[in-house]
């Protein structure tokens, strides 16, 4: 009788550490799933601070980034002006249409979209992927919400950059899977050495130089392209979503239609 108790309890030692490994498996393996299904720029976050203005127009009607729905409050004071990695790794405020502020180093086009709402990278609809950096659990980057509106069926996207004068068709898949600062072909005037002022108090106490302030609405005295260093501005792109491809008339209309730059309110 002792014996077949002592057998029980060995089976049900062994059933409890089975299981017990059976599950520090399958958590390791969700674990490094998640982690490698999350591009690294994603998982650590650094920071970063640029612009690019965006145009969006679905079958003629331009998406208005400047009503309340796409607007993240900002406080200048906190961490639009530090070097602090935010929680949101793209976002508009400021109440200005076009102008895209990016905050994480490596986002791409394809995730800005996915951020607010058209997925064309895969995964999860309702994140980005996990951060690593926030302790042992992986925490949701979670997109800012499905805002972009309804893409008909057999749409075709045409993407351009540039300005009025001087613009080019780039390919659609460069724009969803690039760095936006490799697609655009500038790189931010943060965290480049090449391109950053050597000033001790600046890299001492990293500001971000990129933060438009639409309070003062007198026009600058300053150029646009002192404009465009302050504000950090490495593009413009349009956004075609559409049957057929736009006239070279109706992309023109567009990149004359930029928002204006005013000065910055982090620093020049």
């Amino acid at each position: 009788m002792l014996k077949v108790k002592l057998s029980s309890r060995r089976k049900l030692l062994i059933y409890g550490v089975g299981t017990v490994l059976s599950l520090i498996i399958l958590a390791g393996g969700w674990y490094g799933y998640v982690y490698a299904s999350t591009p690294a720029h994603i998982r650590k976050p650094s920071y970063q601070h640029y612009h690019f203005r965006t145009q969006i127009v679905v079958d003629d009607k331009a998406v208005d980034f400047s009503k309340a729905k796409f607007q993240k409050e900002s406080d200048a004071n906190a961490t639009t002006c530090s070097a602090a990695v935010g929680s949101a790794p793209i976002d508009f405020h400021d109440k200005m249409d076009q102008l895209t502020h990016v905050h994480w180093s490596g986002m791409t086009g394809g995730e800005f979209l996915k951020d607010f709402g058209w997925n064309y990278i895969g995964g999860n609809d309702g994140i980005l992927g996990q951060r690593f950096d926030t302790g042992l659990k992986p925490s949701s980057v979670n997109i800012y919400g499905k805002l972009l509106p309804t893409v008909p069926k057999n749409t075709n996207f045409y993407i351009y950059t540039g300005d009025k004068d001087h613009y080019q068709s780039k390919r659609w898949n460069d724009f969803l899977n690039q760095d936006l600062e490799s697609f655009f072909g500038k790189q931010s005037n943060i965290g480049h050495s090449q391109e950053v002022s050597f000033n001790v108090s600046n890299w001492l106490f990293p500001k971000a130089t990129a933060h438009g302030e639409v309070i003062d609405e007198h026009a600058s005295n300053k150029s646009e392209e002192e404009l465009t260093r302050i504000n950090n501005v490495v593009g413009n792109v349009v956004i075609f979503a559409q049957q057929n491809k736009p006239t070279n008339a109706q992309v023109k209309a567009k990149l004359n239609n930029l928002v204006p730059l005013h000065e910055s309110s982090c620093g020049d």
